[in-house]
């Protein structure tokens, strides 16, 4: 049998970023095999997907609990085949409530662990570091701070940068706003509410109403919901519960920023993808009342957005919960929209952000890290 690594990425955007780790390590070894968990990226890169992302989109305590069931026979089958494959090696990324946990199960059965994207313990449990230092061999990291922290609990750590550089760095001008009808010249609003289908359900319709008020004060606005592939045009129409006065757009997110006047963003990658672009933003998040009480009693941090953590403070408004309504995020929002300083004053501070986000190259200097440990 030919070398055969397994990789486990849970979610849309560690998907994309694994794709790319991927590639170059079968540029190091075109006969390179891969299994294991991904969407639509991983696939195209030639990983045969025990199961698929869309499978695992869960978010928060509440919700994983009532698919615990689903989660345990998932986690056994693939301990399972991991047995029987015997992988050189195991790739982890991100998705920190299930791979921590497939670390210690992989680790126990011999397999060496290689973990990208670190899981955010510096903000909701620090101690946790140090059980990850005996079931994780190496991990690589996308910001400088975070080396300083886990290297203090014994944990080989590297880092690598962030692959949204290497992305933008890629990226050309597409035409898919123009195919909408988006006019450059007018202000436009872009809405990013998640990947997966509870943070539409939750943050969808009141973005939509504030930006419907929005439109109804300022008749030039145009407003644009990004969806991403694991959402369908029919699901946002059915979560809104009634016609949307807005452009969808699938897949050309990027596009959108592009040409975007402000934003209003979920949190996660979108944060930092939407700070590269230099568009002002605010941040809005909202889940089960549980699975906040308990995030909010976990968290050690004073911002959620990763740009404020990487920015060291609060450069972007953040809007929880029961902020996150039309009557709370019109007036913040307007202003960047149509305030000219404030705009200005965001627009510095995110360019300071992406400086942080390192030099292209974070995919290669990956894989090259893998290909290290697991081959020599």
């Amino acid at each position: 049998m030919g070398r055969c690594l397994m990789i486990i990425a849970g979610e849309a955007s560690g998907d994309s970023h694994a794709a790319e780790v991927v590639a170059a390590l079968k540029k190091k070894d075109p006969h390179l095999e891969f299994f294991g968990v991904g969407g639509e990226h991983l696939r195209k890169a030639g990983v045969e997907l025990l199961y698929h992302i869309d499978q695992l989109a869960y978010i928060g305590f509440v919700e994983v609990v009532r698919h615990y069931a689903f989660f345990r026979r998932v986690f056994n089958h693939l301990v399972q085949q991991l047995q029987q494959r015997k992988p050189d090696g195991l790739i982890l990324v991100d998705y920190p409530g299930f791979n921590l946990r497939f670390a210690k199960a992989a680790k126990q059965r011999g397999c060496r662990v290689f973990y990208y994207i670190a899981p955010q313990v510096w903000a909701w449990g620090q101690g946790r570091a140090r059980k990850m230092a005996e079931t994780i061999d190496q991990m690589a990291v996308l910001f400088d701070f975070e080396v300083d922290f886990f290297s203090r609990y014994g944990l080989d750590t590297v880092l690598v940068g962030h692959p949204l550089v290497d992305h933008l760095n890629r990226l050309e001008a597409g035409d898919a706003l123009s195919r909408h009808g988006i006019d450059p010249n007018r202000p436009l609003l872009a809405l990013l509410p998640g990947s997966r289908n509870q943070e539409i359900s939750h943050l969808l319709p009141p973005l939509l109403q504030t930006a419907e008020q929005l439109s109804r004060e300022h008749s030039n606005l145009q407003v644009a919901v990004a969806l991403a592939d694991t959402v369908s045009e029919d699901k946002a129409r059915s979560i809104y519960g009634k016609p949307i006065d807005a452009v969808l757009i699938r897949s050309h997110t990027y596009d959108l920023l592009r040409h975007s006047t402000a934003a209003m963003v979920a949190s996660g990658t979108a944060t930092l993808e939407t700070a590269c672009f230099n568009v002002p933003f605010l941040l809005a998040y909202r889940v089960s009342p549980l699975t906040f009480w308990l995030g909010k009693n976990l968290v050690k941090i004073p911002y959620i957005g990763l740009v404020n953590v990487v920015a060291g403070e609060k450069i972007v408004q953040e809007f929880l919960q029961k902020d996150v309504r039309p009557e709370i995020l019109y007036q913040p929002i307007q202003s960047l929209l149509f305030d000219a300083n404030r705009r200005a004053e965001m627009k510095k501070k995110l360019a300071v952000v992406k400086a942080k986000l390192g030099p292209p190259g974070a995919s290669g200097r990956t894989a090259d890290h893998i290909f290290k440990l697991f081959y020599g």
